[in-house]
């Protein structure tokens, strides 16, 4: 998909589209994965979506793959993020650590985090083919988009999957993060499995609510009704059982930690449009 021209599958073939011009005014109305109904090469209508993320612009999507590396460090805010988005649209979520052959110790720190809330974790190592083979089992029949920072290896495990080479980067030697590489975002077909790789990205948006965000937490939902107060935010208010489990170590202080910034951020947000 670029700005002005679309790629459209119909059957076994692919067609270059423009889009109508309401659809073209609207900005980011045609996302990939969208199902279109086109007329004389022009999309006319999008059909009605089952999911719909902004950063990376997707829809109908069935899993997203969070890929992390030692090289560079995972970015957890950002990982929490792309989970509670995944928790609101009901989408699956999943960890792919890459670059074992660096460095095995990230996954117990990934498994503390992530571990006891359900979400699988693999590891993989493209460089050497390690976990690649599973990766794809993972895959298969499902719309997937691989997600997370620039330079974990996203593009190298499409490469380790499907056999291609595609252009990879490298992490700075300066400041250790990466170098964008894929530059739009895309569907790659092999067999059944269909993946997506987006663009690498630093920053993505909650998609939630005040209200909504502590109920994409499973671990402060599932006790929720011992807090105090019906409704609780789990941030100021007394006697709450969230907080009482993370401080004595039961639930992680640190992914709580990133749930008051992410609640903070959210709430910012909230002051400003109300302001506009």
């Amino acid at each position: 998909m670029h700005t002005d021209s679309y790629s459209v599958k119909c059957g076994e073939k692919l067609y270059k589209c423009g889009a109508r011009g309401i659809l073209k005014r609207r900005g980011n109305d045609i996302a990939v994965g969208d199902m279109v109904e086109v007329e004389n090469e022009v999309i006319s209508c999008v059909k009605q979506r089952k999911n719909r993320f902004i950063r990376p612009n997707v829809s109908n999507i069935d899993l997203i793959l969070a890929v992390v590396s030692p090289e560079p460090k995972p970015d957890f805010y950002l990982l929490d993020k792309l989970y509670l988005n995944a928790v609101k649209e009901g989408v699956e979520f999943a960890l792919v650590i890459n670059k074992t052959d660096i460095d095995d110790s990230l996954y117990k720190s990934i498994l503390a985090e992530y571990g006891n809330l359900g979400v699988e974790v693999l590891c993989v190592c493209a460089k050497t083919g390690y976990g690649i083979s599973a990766l794809k089992d993972k895959l298969i029949s499902k719309l997937t988009v691989l997600a997370g920072q620039s330079a974990a290896g996203k593009t190298s495990i499409v490469n380790a999957m499907f056999g291609l080479e595609l252009k990879t980067g490298a992490v700075s030697d300066k400041i250790a993060r990466g170098k964008h590489t894929t530059t739009r975002s895309e569907i790659f077909e092999y067999e059944n499995i269909k993946l997506i790789d987006s663009p690498g990205f630093a920053v993505i948006d909650a998609m939630v609510d005040l209200d909504e965000l502590p109920y994409c937490y499973p671990e402060y939902a599932s006790v929720s009704g011992e807090c105090k107060f019906r409704g609780c935010a789990h941030i100021n208010e007394p006697q709450c059982k969230v907080k009482e489990l993370v401080e004595n170590g039961i639930l992680s202080k640190s992914r709580y930690q990133r749930y008051i910034e992410i609640y903070n951020e959210i709430s910012k947000r909230r002051i400003i449009y109300e302001k506009n």
